[in-house]
């Protein structure tokens, strides 16, 4: 049964700047980077011909290609990077290791695909969508959601590396706890954002990642001109890949009436999902834009602090507020507005702090799943569990160079629609 992770009860102050998030020793070997400029300069090429070599070494996999999509996506992707982020000696190192542990998922997956075929007719369990701006309540709810043993998640060890190795121990959780602790002692109180343990479940982002094709590199890294590439292409794309992965983990470990997935960015994608999904349903969450906006500038904020010394608080709040959050949440209420009433549900974040039972009813409700027995003694025994969340992560508009009246004038239809 998931549980929350213990770093619920960290507290993360405002942000201010980049250096105040880290201790001793990461300023340490940060200053050091700074006499080394070019070593660990993100290089794609090299990346691909690392996993290749790794793979063939270690796995007996030879003469795997990558699919041309990814390719453009992470040339796109180290262009911006190597242009606008000006990453620190730990950012380089990250971005280095991430990079590779997702071009040999890339390769793994077009090695298993190549070897067993068969996983492409692999059904997916009809999908429930969670959907909404980040910081609006999205993984609480889909923590409380998992609780039913008849919803198939994502631990984030799955997305994380989707395909088992082809040879030698499955050694993925283990890999995934050791990269969270080494978080940690890179940026400590970071869960305070989003809690995360390599067992409990998580939203899809690595999976995109793996695709190299998401907004979520422009949270890791200032990438105006990445962003710019990844909006302007075929979503499809990004979302068939994304559609072969839940292939391949429902293929290794089938489980589950239906997958319940959530990713913030979903939201800016929902034609293009609804098109490789065509039987989704949806539940979209609901926050005071005040309160998230804030919250987004202060995840961008500080995880771009794990990468990089040039971070500003006020400049990512212009980049919030003029950029795609909020042209994308009025995309996707124009989407909701066109959906049979059947196949999505409300829920507002403030209503499941104070009555989470009832809400989480309303919305098996509302798509036509039986609330039983077993769901509702799950969710009971959870919440029983589990106390009330102490405010962990404090935030401002005005820390961000925003105003309260600005962002309650850019999302004011939403406001007046929603009540918030």
């Amino acid at each position: 049964m998931s549980q929350l992770s213990p770093a619920a009860q960290l507290s993360l102050p405002q942000f201010t700047r980049a250096t105040a998030t880290r201790n001793t020793t990461m300023r340490a070997l940060n200053l050091i980077g700074k006499a080394l400029p070019a070593y660990q300069r993100p290089n794609a090429g090299r990346w691909w011909d690392i996993a290749r070599q790794q793979l063939a070494e270690k796995e007996g996999l030879n003469d795997i290609e990558p699919d041309k999509h990814s390719q453009q996506a992470l040339d796109a992707l180290v262009t911006s990077i190597n242009q606008t982020t000006a990453l620190n000696l730990i950012g380089r190192f990250s971005a280095a290791d991430d990079s590779l542990r997702m071009a040999k998922n890339q390769l793994r997956i077009q090695a298993l695909l190549k070897s067993k075929p068969e996983i492409l007719q692999t059904s997916i369990p009809d999908p429930i969508f969670v959907i909404g701006l980040p910081r609006t309540g999205t993984t609480y709810l889909h923590t409380l959601m998992a609780q039913d043993p008849r919803h198939r998640t994502i631990p984030y060890w799955e997305s994380f590396e989707p395909v088992p190795p082809f040879k030698g121990p499955d050694l993925r959780i283990k890999r995934l706890a050791k990269m969270l602790r080494q978080m940690d002692d890179v940026a400590p109180g970071y869960q305070a954002i989003h809690p995360m343990t390599a067992e409990s479940p998580e939203e899809c982002v690595a999976l995109f990642m793996n695709a190299f094709r998401t907004v979520q590199f422009d949270i890791q890294y200032r990438v105006p001109d990445y962003v710019d590439w990844v909006q302007a292409q075929d979503k499809t794309i990004a979302y068939r890949a994304y559609y072969q992965q839940l292939q391949i983990i429902q293929y290794f470990r089938p489980c589950g009436q239906r997958f319940l997935l959530k990713d913030p960015s979903h939201t800016l994608n929902l034609d293009a999902m609804l098109s490789v999904f065509p039987d989704a349903k949806f539940i979209f969450t609901h926050r005071d834009p005040v309160k998230s906006v804030s919250s987004i500038c202060s995840l961008y904020a500080y995880t771009r602090s794990m990468f990089s010394d040039a971070v500003c608080a006020q400049a990512i709040g212009r980049e919030i507020i003029d950029g795609y959050w909020q042209p994308g949440l009025t995309q996707a209420m124009a989407f909701r507005d066109r959906l049979d009433p059947s196949r999505y549900a409300d829920v507002w974040q403030r209503d499941m702090r104070e009555k989470p039972m009832d809400v989480i009813e309303q919305v098996y409700n509302q798509l036509n799943i039986p609330f039983d027995e077993t769901a509702e003694g799950a969710l009971g025994d959870f919440l029983a569990e589990q106390h009330q969340p102490r405010h962990r992560h404090q935030h401002s508009a005005e820390g961000f160079g925003l105003s309260a009246g600005e962002i309650k004038e850019r999302y004011q239809d939403y406001i007046a629609a929603f009540d918030l």
